[in-house]
């Protein structure tokens, strides 16, 4: 009956291409999803159908009004949807838990529509992203299409990466539950000054949530399952979704997106247990974009310039996409191989037939890297080390590397460097590091950060990639595992940062060791759970990296073959 009163609705009605309509979409559970359609333009007494293409967003659905527009003039019925209890939606929003059914019932409801032709895309970037996994585990059956960008994978990438939780996480909580945007702590500098306090007050991460009264149960529920087990597991796909996946799947992704990982993480899972056929309508694009940039490409992140050719037309991407794969037009040229990256400082964009690093690998001793800094020369030294005082009070960090990513730590004794030598020509860095690292420690748990920084002559170091292991995790994510005092170990790096770019000649690799990062959850060096720890916890830690014959340190470069490696050159649509 609700369908065929639209349907008498829909009949006399005059569209424009702006024309917006607001409408409830009831789910399962009797819950309500506000919903804006952006609806193509309709001559009187017409009654055309169009493919749909949905965004789920927590951030409130007028954001998508622009986006609306576009699809709309260029025949498809764009929807923006609500997340549950967020905007005009009732219900109670609990993230990462109900948009995988909730979408299902959206898009077979719009499916159903009367301007619908049965066909529905769908398109977003990050928490949007992810909703469009999680919906796979559903798989509703008008859905045809998806375009998933900067996708967060919850556990895995945020709110924690390896176990070691952001301070992102209270702030993102704050933005997306306060109802009152003047109410919202994170205006200003209000967050950086609350982490700030916690850092040096010593209180426990777990009391951010108290800082301007903005308790949350989501927050504390998060920080009690530090193990990335069922509870987040649970979120995403699992091995039998991805053998059921039929949908084409674009993903996209930057260098320095922070949910690179997420998104990688989705397509290694896919191309592992997905069925051959499925898989190959599955395309990966990689630019070198921060977070929000995997969505509007820009030429300039905080120091670091790129090339006008790295900034891609992205609505035209996404048309070409759902034309191909809603409208049944040609697949774009530029779609003939199925992953695609950017060279930074070559600024050119090519094309793989599978996602695989650069066969030139180079495996290089940390030993040999303290020689080429023109240290201990005559008679290597086993290990360097450096020290980790939680005890010892910080201030806001007053440098960053030149992209912004991360902090630059002041005090030497607090980090230990590694330098490559310098490079005799120019080369191409492609893919990603791995190292095996010998430490030792006098405490029983804290946090190691590997960097990997360019350092050019007369130059800012430029972060190309990035890791992190909470020691007491080092084997498992899902299980800890304790770890000897002053007893060497080894501990894998294996899930560096994607990178794509030309090193020019006289520039060197720098990696840094560490064990404190300004975005990243404070480490007392106590076994206990770090989100309880206060400064009563706080010990000491001296880390010792071990570089010897007994004890071979070392870092796996992932250079470019031009002999070897079969990538092509691509034109992709470039903004105007």
């Amino acid at each position: 009956m609700r369908a065929l009163a639209l349907f008498i609705l829909f009949m006399g009605v005059q569209f424009s291409p702006l024309a917006a309509i607001d409408i409830f979409i009831p789910l399962r559970d009797n819950t309500q999803l506000a919903a804006t359609l952006y609806v193509p333009e309709q001559g009187k007494n017409q009654f055309k159908k169009f493919p749909i293409i949905v965004q789920f967003t927590p951030y409130g659905r007028a954001e998508a009004k622009s986006r609306g527009k576009y699809f709309s003039q260029h025949g498809y019925i764009f929807v923006a949807v609500d997340s549950r209890g967020l905007g005009d939606s009732t219900g109670q929003f609990v993230p990462f838990t109900d948009e995988g059914k909730d979408g299902y019932d959206v898009i077979e409801y719009l499916a159903q529509y009367p301007l619908s032709n049965g066909k529905v895309g769908t398109l977003g970037g990050s928490y949007r992203g992810f909703a469009q996994w999680a919906i796979q585990k559903y798989r509703p059956p008008s859905l045809q299409s998806m375009v998933a960008i900067a996708s967060v994978y919850p556990g895995y990438d945020f709110p924690m990466r390896n176990n070691i939780f952001s301070d992102y996480a209270i702030s993102w909580l704050d933005f997306v539950l306060s109802k009152d945007e003047s109410k919202r702590y994170g205006s200003g500098d209000g967050w950086s000054n609350a982490y700030l306090q916690q850092k040096n007050n010593g209180t426990a991460f777990k009391d951010l949530d108290k800082y301007n009264n903005h308790l949350s149960k989501v927050y504390q529920a998060w920080l009690a399952r530090p193990n990335y087990e069922k509870y987040w597991q649970n979120m995403v796909p699992e091995r039998s979704d991805y053998t059921e996946i039929s949908t084409p799947i674009l993903s996209i992704t930057g260098h320095y997106d922070g949910d690179q990982r997420g998104t990688l993480k989705y397509y290694k899972n896919h191309h592992q247990w997905a069925k051959q056929q499925a898989f190959e309508q599955h395309y990966l694009i990689m630019g070198p974009w921060d977070h929000s940039g995997t969505r509007v490409p820009k030429i300039q992140v905080h120091q670091a310039q790129f090339m006008p050719q790295s900034i891609l037309d992205m609505p035209k991407v996404y048309l070409d996409w759902f034309n191909w794969t809603l409208k049944g037009k040609n697949k774009p040229d530029y779609l003939n191989l199925p992953v695609i990256q950017y060279i930074q400082s070559k600024g050119q964009w090519l094309g793989q037939n599978s996602l695989r690093s650069g066969s030139n690998l180079e495996h290089v001793s940390l030993q040999s890297m303290l020689t080429n800094q023109g240290e201990h020369s005559v008679s290597p030294v086993p290990y360097s080390s450096y020290d980790y005082d939680p005890k010892k009070e910080i201030t806001l960090p007053e440098a960053f590397d030149m992209t912004g990513s991360v902090d630059l730590p002041s005090d030497q004794s607090s980090y230990v460097a590694f330098e490559t030598s310098a490079l005799d020509q120019k080369k191409v860095l492609f893919g990603q590091f791995e190292a095996d690292i010998w430490l030792s420690m006098n405490v029983s748990d804290t946090d190691v950060y590997l960097e990997v920084f360019e350092a050019c002559p007369d130059s800012a170091m430029r972060l190309l990639s990035q890791a992190q292991r909470r020691i007491k995790y080092r084997d498992s994510l899902s299980s800890p595992v304790s770890t000897p005092i002053n007893v060497p170990f080894s501990v894998t790096f294996d899930d560096f940062d994607w990178v794509a770019r030309e090193i020019n000649q006289g520039c060197k690799l720098r990696f840094l060791v560490r064990s404190s990062k300004w975005h990243q959850q404070k480490h007392f060096n106590s076994a206990l759970p770090v989100a309880f720890h206060t400064m009563a916890n706080a010990q000491e830690a001296e880390i010792r990296i071990l570089h010897s014959d007994d004890y071979p340190s070392h870092i796996q470069i992932p250079w470019l073959d031009p002999s070897a490696d079969v990538v092509k050159p691509l034109n992709l649509p470039l903004s105007q």
